[in-house]
């Protein structure tokens, strides 16, 4: 009887879960908010974590900010 018990409640079961926001992830179905970043190490992220980009380079300097011309 117990043996059936603990098939039933298997059975009944969710069959996985989901990573929360900041645990590691290989695609976006592995986390709860279906977001998976694309840095080293890949992490669950919010949609608020997606509006900062997850550029690591240097912005280059806009025209008129004191770097030097290009020509003449």
């Amino acid at each position: 009887m117990k043996k059936l018990l603990v098939l039933a409640l298997l059975a009944i079961s969710p069959s996985g879960c989901k990573q929360g926001l900041g645990e590691r992830c290989q695609v976006n179905a592995d986390c709860d908010s279906n977001i998976c970043s694309k840095s080293s190490p890949q992490v669950c992220v919010s949609v608020d974590d997606m509006s900062q980009t997850q550029i690591d380079a240097e912005v280059p300097p806009a025209p008129g900010d004191g770097a030097a011309p290009d020509g003449p």
